[in-house]
């Protein structure tokens, strides 16, 4: 949290509460009890903070320190390389072998071959850890490598999607050099099933870690849930002492 977001959540802590400098030991409490970031923001949601500051304040419960990068690091860019070389060879293995380079397609075809089975190893042993430990998901690292693997899988999947339209629509116009072959369905097809899949699970392992999307509510309850800062935040706090 920048300096700025800092400052605009005290101050919408102060008109929460009538003593927001108690929030920091509230929020140490519950996590030191084994409550979750998305348990808290239900909590001061339900007591008179509006969606948006309850995430935020929630996600200051955590502890600094991030136990699993490394497992997240290799997860998800073992999945994106594995994503990446599987696709690319599958291409080129469509490509005519005039127009195939055999060197890109031994590397493409070695580097899934590596990243895949890491990919899987990752993920299983991931698994193992988010039902040891329910803080696992909450992992700062976890939801930023996850959101910037849908993203790039978002850029690259519509790139390719959209090269591959191109080609098939210029050739259609007859513009010179460009030819419609029997692989040109297919390639788009690889595209599509392989992008579509990996950025599914991706944004939603993303939105898993994202307490401030998953504590956003109906807006229909929002008038119900803003009370005073005395009919909420004080009231819990003195119920938790």
């Amino acid at each position: 949290m920048n300096t700025t977001e800092s400052i605009g959540w005290e101050r919408s802590a102060e008109q929460n509460s009538g003593s927001a400098a108690d929030v920091p030991g509230f929020l140490t409490e519950r996590r030191n009890k084994g409550v979750t970031p998305d348990v808290i923001t239900q909590e001061l949601i339900e007591r008179g903070w509006d969606a948006d500051n309850a995430a935020r304040a929630a996600l200051r419960s955590l502890r600094r320190t991030d136990h699993h990068a490394l497992l997240y690091w290799s997860l998800t860019f073992s999945a994106g390389f594995a994503a990446l070389a599987t696709a690319s060879a599958l291409h080129l293995a469509m490509t005519p072998e005039t127009d195939r380079s055999a060197l890109a397609l031994a590397i493409w075809i070695t580097v899934a071959l590596v990243a895949t089975p890491l990919a899987l190893v990752s993920g299983h042993f991931a698994k193992k850890v988010e039902q040891r430990s329910a803080h696992a998901i909450w992992s700062p690292t976890r939801r930023a490598l996850f959101g910037t693997l849908a993203g790039i899988t978002a850029v690259i999947g519509l790139g390719r999607l959209l090269t591959y339209v191109f080609e098939a629509v210029a050739a259609l116009v007859g513009v010179t050099g460009y030819e419609l072959t029997p692989s040109s369905l297919p390639q788009v097809i690889v595209s599509v099933g392989i992008s579509v899949p990996l950025f599914a699970w991706s944004l939603f392992e993303w939105r898993r870690s994202n307490v401030l999307i998953r504590g956003l509510g109906d807006d229909s309850g929002d008038a119900d849930r803003n009370r005073t800062a005395h009919d909420g935040i004080e009231g819990f706090l003195r119920d938790v002492r």
